[in-house]
């Protein structure tokens, strides 16, 4: 268990395939009304991908029940990281060049518990998981604006817009990055984070 967030709530790091089939099934429950989202691409009963097998895992649990999860990978170079393939063959791909990379994705949050600040643990958590492992930079990439500002509001910056993504093919996505190198060479001198 890493930390408490409310005396119900817990956020934890899970291993794959521990729960995965659950974090799978609330990916799904998560997502399938949302507006714009295509109900082809949601037919199934969970939604779990080739990455989930090699990534960081965390839960938060009400009472032993998952009701949100997020993901993290780390990766060697840009085109493994999820959505890479829609980045535009310039200097977008060339910025990640010679760097070791962590993605954010598969965030998700039971929409019955969303306003309880549970994106933020789990991208603090994450962030710290970057931070230990000694990435270069992350990458996370969204649809939602309410996103766009809490990502922002964490040190992220906006890379590019992306042709749409097969979830949700009508909206645009928002590739961010967040260079830890950066961070650290912002902090001043004397200073520990």
């Amino acid at each position: 268990m890493e930390s408490m967030i409310a005396e119900k709530y817990c956020l934890e790091k899970v291993t794959y395939p521990d729960r995965m089939d659950e974090i799978g099934v609330l990916r799904v429950r998560a997502w399938i009304n949302e507006p714009g989202a295509n109900p082809l691409f949601f037919s199934n009963r969970t939604w779990i991908e080739p990455l989930d097998q090699t990534a960081y895992h965390w839960v938060i649990t009400r009472n032993g029940v998952i009701v949100a999860a997020a993901r993290m990978n780390i990766h060697e170079t840009i085109e493994t990281a999820p959505y890479s393939f829609l980045l535009p063959k310039n200097e977008s791909r060339f910025r990640f060049e010679n760097q070791t990379i962590a993605s954010f994705s598969r965030m998700v949050i039971d929409p019955q518990f969303r306003g309880n600040g549970f994106a933020e643990q789990l991208d603090r958590a994450r962030i710290r998981m970057a931070e230990k492992k000694k990435v270069d930079v992350i990458v996370a990439s969204t649809q939602l604006n309410f996103r766009i500002r809490a990502l922002t509001k964490l040190g992220f910056s906006t890379v590019c817009e992306l042709r749409n993504a097969p979830e949700r093919p009508d909206w645009p996505l928002f590739f961010m990055q967040y260079d830890l190198k950066k961070q650290f060479a912002d902090v001043p001198a004397g200073l520990s984070l």
